[in-house]
C-alpha cells in the first residue's frame, strides 16, 4: 500500500510539475514588469481612466491625433452589439498621427455603435509607460481566432523619437511587456498570460479542479 503511495505520488508530482512551473513564471514575470513599469491609460471620463474615446489628444507634450478614412464596409455583429440590439459598426482606416505627423501604415478597426464603451474599446488605446508613450492596436479582427490576433504598438520617447513593433498571440513570450500592454488597453478580446493562460479563467479553474480529483 505503501509503494503505491509513493507510486501515485510520484506521478501527480510530475503531472502537476509543468502547470506549477507555468504558474510561478506568470506570477514572477508580472511582479517584475510590476516593479520595472508604470503603465496608465492617457484617457478619463468622469475621473476615471478608460480607453481612448476621442480623436484628440495630447500626452506628455505630444499631439496625438485619430484620423478615420471610411472604407465604406461594415464590421460584423459582436456579442456586445446583439445585446444592445445596435448595427454593426463601420470599418474604417486609422491613421495616427503624432505632431502631425503621420508615423505608421494606417490600418482597419471596426467601430463601436454601442451606448456603453469607447467608440475604440477593444481595437486602440493610449498608455503612458514610464516616461513614454504606447499606442497600442489591434491588427486582427474580432472573428480571428485567438491564436492568430496580431497587435501593434507605437512608442514615443521624451526626446519624441518614434518606433514601432509588432506582436502577436503566437510571439507573445517573446515580449512580455507588450502582453502587458495589450491587457492594460484591452485590445487582447479576452485576457492572455505572459506565456501561457494557465491563471487566466477557466484554464486556472481546470487544473484547480484537476488537482482536487488526483488527491481525492
Amino acid at each position: 500500500m505503501r509503494k503505491k503511495l509513493l507510486i501515485s505520488g510520484l506521478a501527480l508530482f510530475v503531472l502537476s510539475a509543468i502547470p506549477l512551473f507555468q504558474m510561478v513564471r506568470e506570477v514572477v514575470t508580472d511582479w517584475n514588469l510590476n516593479i520595472r513599469y508604470k503603465v496608465e491609460q492617457t484617457y478619463a471620463e468622469q475621473g476615471f481612466p478608460t480607453t481612448i474615446n476621442v480623436q484628440e489628444i495630447e500626452v506628455k507634450g505630444h499631439l496625438i491625433e485619430i484620423v478615420e478614412e471610411q472604407t465604406g464596409k461594415k464590421g460584423s455583429l459582436t456579442l456586445w452589439d446583439r445585446e444592445e440590439g445596435v448595427e454593426a459598426g463601420d470599418i474604417v482606416r486609422i491613421h495616427i498621427l503624432v505632431d502631425g505627423k503621420e508615423v505608421t501604415q494606417a490600418d482597419e478597426i471596426w467601430l463601436s455603435n454601442r451606448d456603453r464603451g469607447s467608440r475604440y474599446y477593444s481595437w486602440l488605446d493610449i498608455l503612458t509607460v514610464n516616461d513614454k508613450v504606447a499606442i497600442v492596436q489591434r491588427l486582427t479582427d474580432d472573428d480571428e481566432a485567438m491564436n492568430d490576433r496580431r497587435w501593434k504598438i507605437i512608442w514615443i520617447d521624451k526626446q519624441g523619437d518614434i518606433t514601432d513593433e509588432k506582436t502577436s498571440y503566437q510571439k507573445r513570450n517573446e515580449n512580455p511587456l507588450a502582453v502587458r500592454l495589450i491587457n492594460v488597453a484591452g485590445t487582447s478580446l479576452m485576457s492572455m498570460g505572459y506565456y501561457s493562460d494557465i491563471l487566466k479563467g477557466y484554464h486556472q479553474f481546470s487544473f484547480l479542479c484537476y488537482i482536487q480529483r488526483e488527491l481525492g
